[in-house]
């Protein structure tokens, strides 16, 4: 047996919400056995993504209480159900994702490998958690989808370019050549954006951003319009600087919008000439038409690449805040991430030494 290996049944502690709109506590869970697909993993960070506070005030999924949340992880594997598990072994560094959630614990259980867990290699822990949901979800939308690396040398247009999809999104576009045009309101996002290597960057709360746009393409628009913002008045803005022949990616399918109450703006980026591409990462957990080996691995592709282009110095994770591990702190952080006050590049949860 390894020195990292541990004994189960297993007791730890984790960040739980008891009942929906109840403050974060600490709460003791037991792991008592592992079935053959699963591993289990000492968490060192979990990263915070934007459905972590609304689900702390609405628990959607219906999770049984106390609920865990955290869907992005990175960590070392302790335990392994099966001596089969791909490849992965005791005391491997990891990363991944998972879609019910509990990773703001001291271990998570990892069902169904190797398309939720991969090595991180030379990744930093902290940057690796980062890997999930944000990293996947601009992958998925901008690269998979909307396949931008057919547009070297063109302007791309980011809506939220300095958030946790958005920063990943626009070192993609850096990456495959185009030109990016950014935006921003705050003087902590805008300096994030100048070190990303953003083209252009507009200050939205003194520049009027489409007029800023058109100026700077004399009156075409982009060819690439990314908006990741699940906001009305940016899919309202950004969908008015589509060029004729342009792409506009979006994240949030016809379903989601309405279930939010945001405008599908497919008609206005069609009278401009525009074709909309819908990005969704979930229809690869919840559609049958992806439900399939080839599908799934263009996911774990992603977080593959991810560690690859981290390694070759060509992607960074910004990890602007580092929560401790607190029940308090996370609440607060909840709180200060839903007003928009550090949702900065990536923010992550210390859940481990």
């Amino acid at each position: 047996m390894s020195s990292t290996e541990i004994s189960i049944p297993l007791s730890f502690n984790a960040l739980a919400i008891p009942h929906e709109g109840e403050p974060v506590s600490l709460q003791r869970k037991t792991v008592s056995s592992l079935a053959p697909d699963e591993i289990l993993v000492r968490v060192n960070y979990a990263s915070i993504n934007k459905m972590d506070p609304l689900m702390a005030k609405r628990n959607i999924y219906q999770l049984p209480t106390p609920y865990v949340l955290g869907f992005d992880y990175s960590g070392v594997i302790v335990k392994r159900g099966s001596e089969d598990s791909r490849g992965l072994h005791v005391g491997d560094p990891v990363l991944g994702s998972i879609g019910r959630g509990g990773c703001y614990a001291e271990y998570v259980v990892v069902k169904g490998y190797p398309d939720k867990i991969i090595q991180r290699g030379r990744v930093p822990a902290t940057e690796a958690s980062t890997f999930g949901i944000a990293f996947l979800t601009a992958y998925e939308n901008v690269i998979i989808s909307g396949d931008i690396k057919r547009h070297r040398g063109k302007w791309i247009y980011i809506a939220g370019a300095g958030g946790g999809l958005g920063h990943f999104a626009v070192q993609m576009a850096k990456i495959h050549g185009l030109k990016v045009i950014g935006s921003a309101g705050k003087a902590s996002t805008i300096d994030l954006l100048r070190r990303l290597g953003v083209d252009h960057v507009i200050d939205y709360s003194k520049q009027d951003v489409a007029e800023e746009i058109f100026k700077l393409t004399e009156g075409r628009g982009v060819d690439v319009v990314y908006d990741s913002t699940n906001s009305a008045s940016s899919y309202q803005q950004s969908s008015a600087v589509i060029a004729s022949g342009g792409e506009y990616i979006r994240l949030g399918t016809p379903t989601q919008l309405k279930r939010f109450g945001l405008p599908d703006l497919s008609s206005v980026v069609e009278a401009r000439g525009g074709t909309m591409i819908i990005g969704d990462l979930g229809r690869y957990a919840t559609d049958p038409e992806f439900q399939n080996p080839q599908a799934r691995a263009s996911v774990i592709k992603g977080l593959e690449q991810a560690v690859r282009w981290t390694e070759e110095g060509k992607l960074k994770a910004q990890i602007t805040k580092i929560v401790p591990y607190d029940p308090e702190a996370l609440q607060q952080a909840f709180e200060a991430f839903a007003r928009g006050e550090i949702n900065v590049g990536k923010v992550v949860v210390q859940c481990t030494e």
